[in-house]
């Protein structure tokens, strides 16, 4: 029986793709590391190794035979284990696959030191990680494995896998909301790959996944390091559209990190609307929708209502245009960066409540969203701008509510709308904190009129 373990699942980014149309050979690079973080988790060289032992590893040689070619909105799939690991050396395998055709895409063996972070030189691998390590390992010259089908457990598959990188943590340490929902909507290409219908389908039929609505509740902090796991199922199955829910956690303490209930559609690229769902993929969804266990969904927000249409009091927060690093293989921008707009709102947000940078990092405050609701109206393209506008909803003694509506630069139409609660922490204890009286002060003045504007 084989040893080797899935360490990353996702998918190519059009941005990742260089001019001969193909993956550009640095983000194979990036892919082996982040598997690498998932073979160190499994033989115990997790986190906790990383904060109380302060080692890590440095890679010093690699060897990579690439074998077939891998395009923007192919989904990705990793294998990987150790060939050994004695004295200071590790030895990883990793096998990268195209998760459709079950195509090996490219080969890897990579030798790494065990290194410490204090004395930032090469050490010996304690006992128990070495022992780890010789836990999960394989051998190089087993066959390549054909098409893996995702495990199904109470109605849920396997959707993602991948490393929490500094880069995307924000100011307040930990993992931006943008980047929990890219890996919502890669999650759910992945489900619908389980379905029978992957990209090869979607490019032959003419669509797009785009989401219609999510609900994102966010339950922990991830920072840099962490690994995640994605699990996603069905709620249930209508003529054009699939509900789904989906589950983030954190692998090293299986800790629940955040939940997602989504709205999907096939989306024609040439503006006719919802493909209604082939029959194979109803069928799959229905027979997966009748095994998934899962919480109920959250109720909707009680209180002021959010507005339909932008309403007077409502200010702008952020401008934009979307550039063609953005955008999917469709040319359309990619969900996450809907919610990148509504980040950068949220920070002029927070600074029109006299919250500037400079204040929150004085009095070592920080902020975090715990329930975010996107209802998505049009795609948008590249070369199209786009403007935020932002009011409150209502204040409360730690939490706040308040929405973005995102527009269209030349039509001032709405292109989305998201309606947050959000809670103000301190950063050193990381703990939530109520509101202190001059932020109240500030919102206060930025509370919307319920009714629409004209």
């Amino acid at each position: 029986m084989s040893n080797f373990r899935e360490t990353y699942r996702g998918s190519v980014a059009a941005w990742e793709c260089d001019q001969y149309g193909h993956m550009n050979v640095q983000f194979y690079t990036a892919r082996i590391s982040d598997a690498a973080a998932s073979v160190m988790l499994a033989a115990g060289f997790g986190q906790k190794a990383f904060k109380e032992l302060k080692l890590g590893i440095a890679a010093v040689n690699a060897e990579t035979r690439f074998v077939s070619e891998l395009h923007a909105g192919d989904l990705i799939r990793m294998e990987s284990g150790v060939v050994f690991a004695e004295g200071k050396k590790i030895k990883f395998h990793h096998r990268v696959y195209n998760a459709e055709t079950g195509a090996l895409c490219m080969q890897a063996e990579v030798l790494a030191l065990c290194f410490d972070l204090v004395q930032r030189k090469s050490v010996a691998l304690p006992a128990d990680l070495e022992e780890g390590f010789r836990a999960v390992t394989v051998d190089p010259a087993a066959p390549a494995a054909q098409v893996a089908i995702p495990p199904v457990e109470d109605g849920f598959v396997p959707t993602g896998r991948s490393p929490v990188q500094p880069w995307e943590c924000d100011r307040m340490g930990h993992l931006n909301v943008q980047f929990y929902l890219s890996r919502f909507a890669e999650a759910e290409k992945q489900l619908l790959l389980a379905l029978g219908y992957g990209p090869a389908r979607r490019q032959a039929d003419k669509v797009a996944v785009r989401p219609v609505k999510h609900r994102i509740q966010f339950r922990r902090e991830n920072h840099e390091g962490a690994v995640l796991r994605m699990r996603s199922g069905i709620r249930r199955v209508a003529a054009d559209r699939l509900f789904l829910y989906h589950e983030l956690y954190e692998a090293e303490t299986s800790t629940l990190s955040a939940t997602c209930e989504a709205e999907v559609i096939l989306d024609r690229l040439d503006g006719a609307g919802a493909l209604a769902l082939p029959q194979d993929v109803t069928t799959a969804a229905d027979t997966l929708a009748a095994q998934l266990k899962a919480p109920p969904p959250p109720v909707p927000h009680t209180g002021v209502k959010v507005p339909d249409a932008p309403v007077p009091g409502m200010y702008d927060t952020a401008r934009g245009s979307v550039d063609r690093w953005e955008a999917e293989e469709t040319g359309r921008m990619a969900t996450r960066f809907y919610m990148a707009c509504f980040s950068q709102a949220a920070g002029n947000m927070l600074a029109g409540g006299d919250l500037t940078a400079d204040r929150m990092r004085e009095h070592s405050i920080g902020s975090a969203a715990l329930d975010y609701t996107i209802d998505y109206f049009r795609p948008l393209n590249i070369g199209d701008a786009y403007y935020a506008r932002t009011g409150m909803l209502e204040l409360r003694e730690k939490t706040w509510r308040f929405f973005h509506f995102m527009l269209d630069s030349n039509t001032n139409q709405p292109v989305a709308r998201a309606e947050i609660v959000a809670v103000l922490f301190d950063l050193k204890a990381r703990k939530s904190i109520v509101m202190p009286e001059m932020v109240r002060a500030a919102f206060s003045k930025r509370l919307v009129q319920p009714e629409a504007a004209e």
